[in-house]
């Protein structure tokens, strides 16, 4: 199915169960219903958080220390990587790294889209609850907790005693605060390492879409086989595959190497050059397999990529979270510091703040789309 009919799809039993929710008693469950979100709260997951803390304080502790220093280095590191880039764009642009914001359909393509709801759900639970677990063990109360659903992300949320968190002393605070992006670092380094631990390195070409009545199909071949030979020549690769087949002309024939054994197939002339030969296939991609006890493409293709998004959104959400921009937990962080520690000109330094770093992100967007343009990956 298509991504854009599945968003259609997604949007639309929104809105029934929207209308649904109007109708039915379920506030007395602890079910809110909003055009943007569900919220679901419950005692449970508080008792959860509680529990959690208690069981090895100790770590906790540790981990929540450790997560003041990381956020410090994460916002130095952001600050240095934004000024730097911007001083790419104007002096040696071809090294500057693109800066886009994450629009699925406009810079992203729509078929990333259930990987990238599947990362950020993933982030937002483990970061919301990760400010919870500190929050109980620095002995904050914690208001309410549970899950909320909107139409195209999911997540847990947490809501400490604002009253209680603002009397807190400074420590507390901190540990609070960058408990979550330090959690969503962890994660994302993890899934890194579960990525290295259960996929090869790119070991073929996946194929997506096959041309009917083409080369490739009437040769057996079909969306979801993997090219890993051609002619006896490894095909790791997009690459690769793309420097062998540019010597490839028409009426040649080719042994293909597949996942589903070797395909023989004669190449056709292209439409755009009759010089050059095409088997007949369509949306491409290197394809990384599974170490040991690969089930099928279609598994190691989706586990692979879910796995890529999380461990980029992770990290990436982790360093941009601990920005000293409003309302990220990186200004929360700063004017808590700032506020203990100067008498007066805080309202000032918190504004000074966020306008560099609003300006360092505005200029870096703004130079990525005049280089790199709105094309979508």
């Amino acid at each position: 199915m298509d991504p854009l009919e599945v968003l259609v799809i997604i949007l639309a039993v929104w809105v029934i169960v929207y209308l649904l929710g109007q109708r039915l008693p379920l506030k007395k469950y602890g079910v809110d219903v909003n055009p943007l979100y569900i919220m679901y709260r419950t005692k449970r997951l508080n008792k959860f958080l509680g529990k959690t803390a208690r069981v090895n304080q100790r770590f906790w502790r540790i981990f929540a220390n450790t997560g003041i220093a990381v956020s410090i280095i994460e916002m130095v590191l952001a600050a240095y990587f934004l000024i730097q880039n911007l001083h790419r764009f104007l002096y040696v642009p071809q090294e500057a790294e693109p800066i886009v914001p994450l629009l699925p359909g406009i810079t992203v393509s729509l078929r990333w889209f259930p990987y990238i709801l599947i990362a950020i759900g993933l982030a937002l639970t483990i970061h919301e609850l990760s400010h919870g677990v500190i929050a109980f063990l620095e002995r904050i109360p914690v208001k309410s907790s549970g899950i909320v659903v909107a139409p195209i992300t999911f997540g847990g949320f947490v809501e400490p005693d604002e009253e209680a968190f603002n009397k807190s002393p400074l420590v507390s605070k901190l540990r609070i605060i960058s408990a979550g992006s330090l959690s969503n670092m962890v994660a994302g380094l993890l899934a890194i390492l579960l990525t290295f631990a259960l996929f090869t390195s790119s070991s073929g070409v996946l194929i997506m879409a096959v041309q009917d009545g083409g080369p490739a199909y009437r040769a057996g071949i079909r969306p979801w086989d993997v090219i890993y030979g051609i002619n006896g020549s490894r095909v790791s690769n997009l690459l690769e595959l793309a420097l062998f087949m540019y010597k490839v002309g028409p009426e040649t024939p080719l042994s293909i190497e597949t996942s589903n054994g070797i395909r023989n197939v004669v190449t056709t002339a292209s439409a755009e050059n009759a010089s050059r030969g095409i088997i007949g296939v369509r949306e491409l991609i290197s394809y990384n397999s599974m170490r040991v006890g690969e089930i099928n493409t279609q598994f190691s293709y989706h586990l692979y990529t879910t796995l890529s998004w999380i461990s980029l959104l992770m990290v990436n959400l982790a360093i941009f979270n601990m920005m000293p921009l409003f309302p990220l937990d990186g200004d929360n962080f700063v004017h808590s510091f700032l506020r203990e520690r100067m008498k007066r000109g805080v309202k000032e330094a918190r504004i000074l703040l966020n306008s560099i770093f609003l300006a360092l992100i505005v200029l870096n967007i703004g130079f990525s789309f005049i280089r790199y343009g709105l094309t979508p990956i």
